[in-house]
């Protein structure tokens, strides 16, 4: 067995189409097909279903990707420990992100890592399965650091680092009700239909918490369009502040501590992070750090 082999493999558990994984790693088709094989008759066992498509992991390849992918991680670690030490970060750094990051600038942490460390690539995910998704995918391998914003206890095998919060505001347009009021407290929130985040966002699990559950809310997973319904008349919401883009709407502090939407980075505490991926982390939490200094200010 030989690591180029294990990565033509993940290749196809990726894109789920020999042709495809080796276009994606450079390779003929055919060339595709016989590494495959070689992998198979090695371990004595068939590790697609070539009946379907696109090709589905039999139940001794969906062990194999967990393992490979362990692999691959070891021998990319090695190589960026070696480089390391001569003072070179280098590597590939996979981050998932939420929708918005609140007062953290994202864009300037991607810039300034570049600048400190320009060998060191980000690839950046963003899923709308919110901070449920990212978390999954930080225990399977498939991210590095995951930006989340749940507000629920991690899951064994994950390790957050706080990063920055920001109080959630109510967000409605210039006729509602509610548009005049200084401030809103939650028993102002009880008879009022407000918009909510798909379940698995950090938003949703604040809200839900703080007005309980409610089976037939409109669920919207995307910041910009949440705002323009709002500015249209659908209804209102909470979210940041910071996340609410453009005007016609208004934005209004909540008399709630509990609403609190809070950021971390989540990283797997099962596997050493590479040094590509502690100098992504050093610059979250510089920036965090820079953010609340300028909030204080």
């Amino acid at each position: 067995m030989e690591i180029r082999e294990l990565e033509y493999f993940l290749a196809c558990c990726e894109t789920g189409s020999f042709t495809a994984a080796a276009r994606k790693v450079h390779i003929v088709q055919s060339a595709m097909s016989s590494a495959i094989a070689r992998l198979e008759r090695d371990l004595g066992v068939p590790l697609f279903d070539r009946s379907v498509t696109p090709v589905a992991l039999t139940e001794h390849g969906d062990v194999l990707r967990t393992a490979a992918q362990r692999v691959l991680n070891a021998v990319q670690s090695a190589r960026d420990d070696v480089h390391a030490a001569s003072g070179r970060v280098r590597g590939t750094v996979v981050l998932g992100s939420t929708f918005s990051t609140g007062p953290l600038d994202l864009a300037t942490v991607l810039t300034d890592l570049r600048t400190r460390h320009p060998e060191v690539v980000v690839q950046l995910r963003q899923s709308s399965a919110g901070s449920t998704g990212n978390l999954r995918a930080i225990l399977d391998g498939s991210l590095d650091i995951a930006l989340t914003a749940s507000g629920k206890r991690p899951p064994d095998g994950i390790v957050l680092r706080p990063l920055t919060d920001e109080p959630l505001a109510f967000v409605c347009r210039a006729d509602h009700p509610l548009a005049e009021r200084a401030m809103i407290t939650l028993p102002d929130l009880s008879a009022v239909p407000i918009l909510r985040f798909p379940p698995g966002w950090g938003m949703r699990d604040t809200v839900d918490r703080a007005l309980g559950l409610v089976d037939s809310a409109t669920e919207i997973a995307d910041y910009a369009l949440m705002v323009k319904l709002i500015r249209a008349g659908f209804g209102a919401t909470l979210m940041p502040a910071s996340a609410v883009t453009g005007d016609g709407v208004c934005v209004i502090p909540l008399d709630a501590p509990e609403l609190t939407w809070h950021l971390s980075a989540a990283v797997s505490a099962r596997r050493r992070p590479t040094a590509a991926t502690e100098a992504l982390l050093e610059a979250l939490t510089d920036a965090a750090n820079d953010a609340a200094n300028l909030g204080r200010t």
